[in-house]
């Protein structure tokens, strides 16, 4: 078709071309691609914990584009169209085609295309030690080759080869959780770490709020930890809050590093109805966390540029899913460097099913995600 051509290979006992020609010979219709072959890697590259989401998206057809009579590969380009280059910096430039997205046992690339998803590639199972890698992330790089033979086991890190020789094309692309992936799970702690850290959360809120947690109240908070939050949701007021506050604690050690700074990918942000509810949630939170050693912080309507500087560094954040979705699209749009900012909140807990609801799209980054 004048300055370009698809060359498919296919094999005439399994698959058919997906191209029919007329009797007269004069035209050709070509019906969509097929869904041919192809794999992917999820590979670890050995700076910062980068994780490359790397397919191989056409084994069986190859785009071809004329250049000075001669004909060369063209079958990355197409993908120029959603913002996907050929330069290293191409992979850290967040493009509204692309998503990356995590489920219960897979995690998926998506390329859309005016709403539609146009392509799409998986990965499954998604190991732990790479799931953990992938929640410390605000977006991961998507890399599409046809250079390489993903089916294999590689030696080595390809890409400086695949970049230098501009035979991958490259893009970043915001991560989001189902609802599924985004459930808390027995596994999320090793069993005996989190009994003795729910246990000693226990006796803490005893010893600073007054508050027993009796059986009904363990149950529910065991309960909850594993995913389960019915019995949470039955309970009101400061029961429910007391119930919770162990979970809290136990998923703010995740918060801080070795060191003591703030982790990328840690942080718990607690969302209440309104500033009545978010003053009753902190005033329990407080005292407790500044007996544990933990920080705890309350987003303000209109913070200053100082609060934006530190609010969300906090181990556990208050506020309204409003006052959240207005501080994350600061992070994310601000010109200063919020990298650390944008990837806090391992767990997001919803005060009620209709905060939830307004957090909207905005839970969907969060690696985990409790409603009571």
């Amino acid at each position: 078709m004048a300055e370009t051509a698809d060359a498919s290979l296919h094999h005439r006992g399994c698959r058919s071309p997906r191209w029919l020609e007329y009797e007269t010979g004069d035209e050709v219709e070509f019906t969509a691609f097929p869904h041919v072959t192809w794999r992917a890697k999820l590979i670890l590259l050995p700076t910062g914990n980068t994780l490359v989401f790397l397919v191989n998206p056409y084994y069986e057809i190859a785009a071809l584009h004329r250049d000075g009579g001669r004909w060369r590969v063209a079958t990355l380009d197409r993908f120029a169209a959603y913002g996907m280059g050929t330069d290293l910096f191409d992979g850290v430039i967040a493009q509204p085609s692309l998503s990356v997205v995590v489920d219960e046992d897979r995690i998926s690339a998506h390329i859309t295309d005016d709403g539609t998803v146009a392509h799409s590639w998986h990965l499954s199972p998604l190991p732990p030690e790479l799931r953990e890698v992938v929640d410390t992330k605000e977006w991961l790089t998507i890399g599409l080759t046809s250079s390489l033979d993903l089916g294999r086991r590689l030696s080595g890190n390809p890409l400086p080869t695949l970049i230098n020789a501009r035979q991958v094309r490259l893009g970043a692309a915001r991560t989001s959780y189902t609802e599924q992936a985004q459930l808390l799970s027995e596994s999320d702690f090793a069993r005996k770490v989190r009994l003795e850290l729910i246990g000693l959360s226990c006796e803490m809120i005893r010893r600073t709020l007054g508050i027993e947690i009796d059986d009904d109240l363990l149950v529910a908070t065991l309960a909850c930890s594993a995913g389960n939050s019915a019995w949470i949701m039955r309970l009101e007021g400061r029961d429910k809050l007391a119930s919770a506050l162990p979970i809290v604690l136990l998923y703010a050690t995740k918060s801080r590093t070795a060191s003591q700074r703030p982790a990328p990918g840690g942080g718990v942000h607690l969302m209440a109805a309104d500033a009545a509810a978010v003053a009753a949630c902190f005033e329990m939170v407080a005292p407790v966390a500044e007996a544990t050693g933990n920080t705890v912080l309350r987003l303000a309507d209109e913070p200053t540029v100082e609060q934006r500087g530190t609010e969300y560094l906090a181990d556990m954040v208050i506020g309204t899913p409003e006052q959240f979705r207005a501080a994350y699209a600061f992070y994310r749009d601000d010109e200063g460097d919020w990298s650390l900012h944008e990837t806090r909140g391992h767990l997001a807990m919803t005060i009620g099913l209709d905060v939830r609801h307004r957090a909207a799209e905005l839970i969907h980054r969060y690696p985990k995600v409790a409603v009571i």
